[in-house]
């Protein structure tokens, strides 16, 4: 699920942490936030009739490093930080020649 299809409440978002703010400009924040949510004993719903609009851009806002892949380094650190020894089937899955090396992954853990 895309993450700008994602509604949750500012003081559940507050209590779950926020986002992690080793994430570089975007990515990866969808799959973070579930991750929160399950951990701290939340649930994720799906409301079928529900409409969403969104707006897409014509370029990005942001500015990107030469050869700088930030989603894949998002995504890197949420398996480093939130998946423990399933990590490895993520790396498995993207190929551990492609796996980003991160320095000082600290454990970031929800605050319920």
């Amino acid at each position: 699920m895309a993450g700008g299809l994602f509604a949750i409440a500012s003081s559940y978002f507050r209590k779950l942490g926020t986002y992690d703010s080793g994430f570089d400009i975007w990515g990866g924040e969808n799959l973070e936030l579930s991750f929160k949510t399950w951990m701290c004993g939340g649930t994720l719903e799906t409301i079928p009739c529900s409409h969403v609009g969104h707006v897409f851009r014509k370029r990005s806002p942001y500015k990107w490093g030469t050869g700088q892949n930030v989603l894949k380094r998002n995504l890197v650190r949420l398996a480093e930080v939130w998946l423990d020894e399933y990590k490895d089937y993520y790396y498995q899955r993207i190929g551990h020649d492609k796996v980003i090396s991160l320095k000082n992954v600290t454990q970031l853990y929800c605050a319920c």
